[in-house]
This record gives C-alpha cells, structure tokens and sequence, in this order.
C-alpha cells in the first residue's frame, strides 16, 4: 500500500501543467483562442461539426475508458463494502455506454480510436492513461488491501478523465462530444468526491 500512496503522491505533484481548477494529475493544456477558431472555421468549410480538437478528445478518453472499466470489473468482484461495489459496477455501465458513443462518432468520422502516443503527447502536453503495472498491482491484491489501493488508483485514474474532458469543454466543437465531456467533468468528480469519503 505504501507503494500505491507513493505512485499516487508522485502523479499528483509531477505530472501534467495543472490549470485554473481543482489540482489534478496531469493536465490537458487548451488550445488557443485563435486555434480554436481556425478549428472551427476548418470544421465548417468541410461541412463537418467537429475539429481536431474533438478527435483528439476522444481518441485520448476511450482508450482512457477502457481502462477505467478494467479497473472497475475487478472491483465489482474484489471489493469488501457493497457501497464500492455499487459504485464499480455503476462505472463500468456507465463508461461502456460512453465508450459505444466515442468509437461510433470516430468511426463516423472516419478516424481510428486511438492516436500515436507521440502525436497525442505533443498535443496536450501529457500522457493521462494509468500505467498498466499499477492496475495488475492493484490486480494482485485481495480483501481490504485491494479495495483500498483500488480507491486510490481510480481516484487518480478519475482526475485524469477531469483533465481530458476539460481539453474538450475549452476547445471542442462537436455539440455531443461537448455534452459527454460536462459529463465526465461532473460525474467524476463526484465519484472522486465519493471515493475519498470511502477512503475515510
């Protein structure tokens, strides 16, 4: 646990450019106002209601969500309380009925569902995904151990979907993508606010 605390510790105070909000780990640095609208002036011209902005949004949030799902079905079946339980189980619902919308809007547009890792980074200035050997860590766990690690990995895991759905709400254009995103933005940190209080 001591381990987690410390990755936990360690992605909050080093990663990412934080923003005007709540800190958070990493960041999802917006694009500028003259960006912005060239976007939108693309994203018109081509009769298309989205912008780069839109896909990178989501290309960075699925794989993201498939994460979080990951982490949510072993918490369904690992978790002591049936108050986290209820909770993994409404995560893993709910983002899989996200997931749905952003593949099929990406499939529409003809995009892939993820991006080149370099090609993302260079874009928002910061990888937001959760390292895979922290969820098989966390994987590794049983009983109280695992549901407490557990909340602290998603917690994380949720700050970081904040971050991206803020990337969309400063600079999208997509009118579904910008809902999903208010969304994400109030949904998670509601279930943040939720985990710390089952953190005690």
């Amino acid at each position: 646990m001591q381990r987690i605390v410390a990755l936990m510790a360690g992605l909050f105070l080093l990663a990412g450019c934080g923003s005007d909000e709540a800190p958070v780990a990493g960041s999802a640095g917006a694009p500028s106002t003259a960006a912005q609208a060239q976007n939108q002036d693309q994203g018109q011209a081509q009769g298309q209601e989205h912008n780069d902005v839109d896909v990178m949004f989501l290309q960075m949030a699925v794989p993201h969500h498939r994460q979080g799902l990951e982490l949510a079905r072993l918490a369904k079946e690992r978790a002591v309380r049936p108050d986290v339980k209820t909770l993994a189980a409404a995560i893993e619902s709910t983002q899989q009925s996200e997931v749905d919308s952003m593949t099929k809007w990406l499939a529409d547009w003809g995009k892939p569902e993820t991006a080149p890792d370099a090609q993302l980074h260079a874009a928002h200035g910061g990888d937001h995904s959760t390292k895979p050997e922290f969820i098989a860590e966390v994987a590794g766990k049983t009983g109280a151990e695992f549901e407490r690690d557990f909340l602290n990995l998603m917690i994380a895991h949720q700050h970081n979907a904040v971050e991206i759905a803020k990337l969309e709400r400063e600079g999208g254009l997509h009118p579904p993508s910008k809902e999903l995103a208010e969304r994400i933005f109030q949904s998670r940190t509601a279930q943040i606010s939720q985990m710390l209080g089952f953190l005690g």
